[in-house]
């Protein structure tokens, strides 16, 4: 009996940890209920306007975007925040205190690129402006470094999720050779989520250097950046995976035994 509850444990631990990645995975994918309160990291701008001002003297009219339909990356103004999922990243205003946004087209491997973003949307007349404000010494304005961490960090999630699902289906299957195939897509999955999901926690670490700086006055430059919920779905599916491990080795020791 030790070797089916192994198996229901560990069908239990893989199985929920492909509902989170699944859910992980649809985060920004577009701006419906499900998708646009899930995100890898988000970035807030709403207080840049009053930098800008502390730093230049002037109001900044057109700074931010009123309608929300605008595209993105045209230089029509900024969204008071961002937010990014693996496949692309949203931008959103408040209107009547809801949130409307616009995403990106979809794409694999979609880079973490914060600072390219900005700019994309900040209206030519500030563009000068805020690349000065923002200091060089911040990974914030590090688009190659970012993204050269965020974009491979795709397909080691990817593939872990594919792992968790090959578990999911191998580990229904009672036979010797279908645990052990469970067993080694599991080890797999938690490797793969586990280097991904620490990959782009270092990379939004690193871009959080941005939050601490200050222009003139010691006003903040008002660009906050945040880890979102979808990073601690991974972390949570590396924690269910590595728990599957061990029953799915124990159910297949025990059918080898038979």
């Amino acid at each position: 009996m030790r070797g089916e509850y192994c198996v229901a444990a560990a069908t239990f631990f893989s199985f929920t940890s492909l509902l989170l990645l699944i859910f992980a995975h649809v985060g920004q994918i577009d701006t419906s209920n499900v998708p646009r309160n899930v995100n890898m990291v988000s970035m807030n701008v709403s207080g840049y306007g009053q930098a800008l001002y502390a730093a230049t003297g002037s109001n900044a009219p057109g700074l931010y975007v009123e309608n929300a339909t605008l595209p993105l990356n045209h230089s029509m103004g900024l969204r008071q925040n961002y937010a990014w999922g693996l496949y692309g990243h949203c931008g959103y205003i408040d209107v009547d205190s809801r949130k409307q946004g616009l995403c990106s087209n979809s794409s694999f491997a979609y880079r973490f690129v914060p600072f390219d973003v900005m700019l994309g949307d900040v209206p030519e007349q500030y563009y000068i402006q805020t690349r000065t404000l923002v200091p060089n010494v911040t990974k914030f304005k590090d688009s190659g470094f970012l993204g050269g961490l965020t974009g491979p960090a795709f397909y080691l999630l990817f593939i872990g999720t594919l792992a968790t699902f090959a578990a999911v289906v191998t580990g229904v299957i009672r036979h010797k050779y279908t645990f052990t195939a469970a067993a080694f897509f599991s080890i797999i999955a938690t490797l793969f989520i586990l280097i991904g999901a620490s990959i782009w926690t270092s990379a939004i670490n690193s871009a959080k250097s941005v939050n601490m700086v200050v222009v003139r006055g010691g006003v903040s430059l008002g660009v906050t950046i945040n880890a979102g919920s979808a990073l601690w779905l991974f972390w949570a599916a590396f924690v269910l995976l590595l728990m599957s491990i061990l029953p799915y080795v124990i159910s297949c020791w025990s059918y080898i035994k038979r």
